[in-house]
């Protein structure tokens, strides 16, 4: 398995290693095969990049907007006024929420927030 996906400990105490080594030992038991997380000891750890911070309230965010776009074409043209526009801010708005992953000058341009 890839290491940078590959799932981890890194317990900083003697009674936090010896309480991961009995919850894999449990786990293992209990579902009859090997636990693949590695156990390893304490490093060095870096903040991911701003964008991947927040990450799942960002993405609970970008999918209620997403849904919104699906939600508005499934109605019929016309439904309600300004239907039109709405669909293109809230798709606007989906795509610039993924520009800083896909372009990584805007990395560099936004990490000022950080």
């Amino acid at each position: 398995m890839a290491t940078q996906y590959a799932s981890a400990v890194w317990p900083q105490t003697e009674a936090q290693k010896v309480a991961v080594f009995a919850a894999i030992e449990r786990t293992e038991a209990a579902r009859g095969r090997p636990v693949t997380t590695r156990v390893e000891p304490p490093k060095k750890f870096w903040d991911a990049e701003w964008y991947h911070q927040q990450y799942n309230g960002k993405n609970k965010i970008r999918l209620a907007l997403a849904s919104a776009v699906f939600y508005c074409n499934y109605l019929p043209h016309g439904a309600f006024p300004g239907q039109e526009g709405v669909k293109t801010v809230l798709g606007g708005l989906v795509f610039a929420s993924l520009l800083p992953q896909l372009v990584v000058p805007f990395d560099r341009l936004l990490a000022i927030f950080d």
